[in-house]
């Protein structure tokens, strides 16, 4: 049996665990990493993995603080935002209520090609010297005290794998989780079938509607958008890819799969046939590339850090819902703190406080996402409820997790300690808001399509937030500050909003801040 010595051990070589040995060799290129991936690598380009749509964190990670930008630039598509369609029309797609922006804030965000980009880091990673076996699964690990040993099954026979760190980046394989029993119950219940097709779908087809095509800045490039189909316990999502492919997933509620009969391709396309006619339309006679169904995707995890020497990253540690598409923000989260302790480690550090704490922020963070989504489903066909979500969503994570990760005050503990207080502020007005989201959620209302476009471009407070984010020299104490005062104004004019009976009034200060976005919601 080969044996090898190496710093790190990567169980996975897909997104998560790549990525972070591309942070960790940026920061350290004397490191000696060693991955283990049960592919074969080439991938192919269109490959079956969820998670191909970023948003601001995720996008700053790879571009920003891996360097990837002009790969993404050349590789992949810019995301045009964030698109939802409510309401159920027979005719024209412009008679569908819209939410979304007509142009775009500024911080780029991307459509990923993940079979592209994970063939780009595997060759940027063996350039840089780490050691792949591919084609390979681990077949025990022993974990001791900053010394890990991973038995690994290969086509050249079996190797024993010996380091300083071992980092589980294998997804739902859960190594670590499975072995340390570390699984937790979220309460949040969602089912997910996805699948892609050989076809560019562009979605600016469905309708020839002049006033329509011309609501975007740019007009044709909707497709460009992860655009949502809107209904009560569900949506589709529709991304664009930049091989051609068009990706498609339907994730529901319990209420609305067992509504739905899915369990087959089949039944999907039937199902589709039903509720969104001109998507399936679009897509009955394109080639399928492959098909899965998710039941029961969500779960958090007891610990994802250990001053021994072990961390988990990406969905081998937890994940919450893919709605807002947050899989690569925490790919970038736990890899960061990850990176952080390694560092501190290889130094020579006591990270017994560091890891606690590190597990605590994350924990923290993944709480407030999960409360997004968790008793929500109901109303995702409620027009009036997502037009309220969305602009409150935006301005949580713009407000808070980006402004901490844009400058990496997530890796400063004085920093934190700092404005802890601030943060338990924000905790407290997000949980407000969700709850008034979650009571409303009950009823699954659907409301007439009008054919409105509800535009969030013209949100001055959203501007803003997106704005403070483009400023390299970020004074995140003050910064956040200024965004609880945002937040805190603007949590009565949404209780009010959400209400059946509420009315189109609005004075000087909401507009200040929200535009007339309530006239464009309310009417």
């Amino acid at each position: 049996m080969n044996q090898i010595n190496t710093d790190i051990i990567i169980a996975g070589g897909g997104l998560a665990g790549m990525s972070l040995a591309l942070q960790l060799l940026n920061r350290n290129d004397d490191l000696s990493i060693t991955i283990i991936e049960k592919n074969t690598f080439p991938v192919h380009d269109t490959t079956a993995k969820v998670g191909e749509s970023t948003v601001e964190i995720g996008a700053h990670y790879f571009t920003d603080v891996l360097g990837l930008d002009a790969h993404f630039k050349e590789k992949h598509l810019r995301k045009y935002g964030l698109r939802l369609f409510f309401g159920k029309v027979d005719g024209d797609y412009s008679e569908y209520d819209e939410l979304g922006v007509s142009e775009l804030f500024g911080i780029p965000a991307y459509q990923i090609e993940r079979g592209t980009l994970e063939n780009y880091l595997y060759t940027l990673l063996t350039e840089k010297g780490v050691t792949f076996f591919d084609g390979a699964v681990p077949a025990g690990i022993d974990l001791g005290d900053k010394k890990q040993t991973v038995l690994c099954h290969h086509k050249d026979g079996e190797t024993q794998i010996t380091g300083r760190w071992l980092v589980d980046a294998a997804g739902r394989q859960a190594l670590l989780r499975n072995k340390l029993n570390l699984q937790t119950e979220t309460g949040h219940k969602g089912n997910a079938v996805f699948f892609r097709v050989k076809k560019r779908v562009i979605i600016d087809e469905w309708s020839d509607n002049p006033a329509w095509q011309n609501r975007v800045k740019e007009p044709g490039k909707r497709w460009l958008s992860t655009n949502h189909l809107m209904g009560p316990g569900y949506w589709v999502w529709i991304i664009p890819l930049a091989s051609g492919a068009t990706s498609f997933g339907i994730v529901m509620d319990d209420k609305a799969l067992a509504d739905s009969n899915i369990e087959t391709f089949e039944d999907t396309m039937a199902w589709l046939a039903k509720e969104h006619p001109l998507c399936a339309k679009a897509i009955e006679k394109a080639e399928l590339l492959d098909f899965k169904v998710m039941r029961d995707y969500s779960y958090g995890c007891k610990q994802m850090f250990s001053e021994s020497g072990w961390a988990m990253t990406g969905e081998a540690g937890a994940f919450a819902d893919p709605f807002y598409s947050p899989g690569s923000d925490f790919i970038a989260l736990n890899n960061t703190f990850i990176t952080h302790l390694i560092e501190r480690d290889m130094k020579g550090q006591d990270i017994r406080f560091e890891a606690a704490l590190f597990h605590k922020f994350y924990d923290s963070f993944f709480e407030n996402t999960l409360s997004i989504y968790k008793d929500q489903y109901g109303g995702f066909g409620d027009r009036k409820m997502m037009s309220v979500k969305l602009v409150w969503d935006y301005t949580y994570y713009w407000g808070v997790f980006a402004l901490l990760f844009f400058s990496d005050a997530i890796g400063d503990l004085d920093i934190m300690r700092k404005i802890t207080p601030n943060l338990l502020k924000t905790q407290k007005l997000n949980k407000k808001m969700q709850m008034l989201l979650s009571e409303r959620a009950q009823k699954r209302q659907v409301l007439p399509a009008k054919g409105g476009f509800m535009d969030q471009f013209l949100v001055p407070c959203l501007g803003e937030l997106n704005d403070v984010l483009k400023n390299p020299d970020i004074d995140v104490e003050q910064a956040l500050e200024k965004n609880i005062a945002i937040m805190q104004k603007i949590v009565p004019y949404f209780e009010e909003m959400l209400q059946d009976n509420a009315s189109a009034n609005i004075d000087d200060e909401e507009r200040a801040i929200l535009g007339d976005y309530r006239l464009s919601v309310l009417a």
